[in-house]
């Protein structure tokens, strides 16, 4: 798998494996909603407001769970919620953009609230519906 990875300047502080959504001016901060399409990847690090930051743009990266998950193969697509972190993108959430999917494996089956999931991170451009 070749990553896409791309340095961005922070506009706020983002933490490590947070989405992060690009503004106006080109730089980043943590995405906030599941319908942000400025969505452009995963931070590899945490850094501060003004510090250069790695991005996967494309592939497989780590990501935050806002919430408990408890079988990955029923839900397997994500998007975006507050601080950066992901939600299940279920098909009932129509306006939701999904980011990024998980290939269950016998290592990673489920998830709790703050646990580190691998996924393959794909820029959101359409909703569920």
């Amino acid at each position: 798998m070749n990553n896409q990875i791309h340095s961005f300047i922070c506009a706020s502080a983002v933490t490590e494996y947070s989405l992060v959504s690009i503004d106006s001016n080109g730089k980043v901060a943590p995405t906030t909603l599941p319908t942000d399409v400025a969505c452009i990847g995963v931070a590899q690090r945490a850094a501060s407001a003004g510090e250069a930051v790695d991005v996967v743009t494309s592939g497989e990266t780590k990501v935050i769970a806002g919430e408990a998950v408890a079988d990955f193969s029923a839900i397997p697509r994500f998007s975006a919620m507050a601080g950066g972190k992901v939600q299940p993108a279920e098909a009932t959430d129509s306006t939701f953009f999904p980011t990024c999917f998980v290939t269950p494996n016998v290592n990673q089956a489920s998830a709790a609230v703050n646990d580190q999931i691998l996924v393959e991170f794909r820029r959101p451009c359409t909703p569920l519906a």
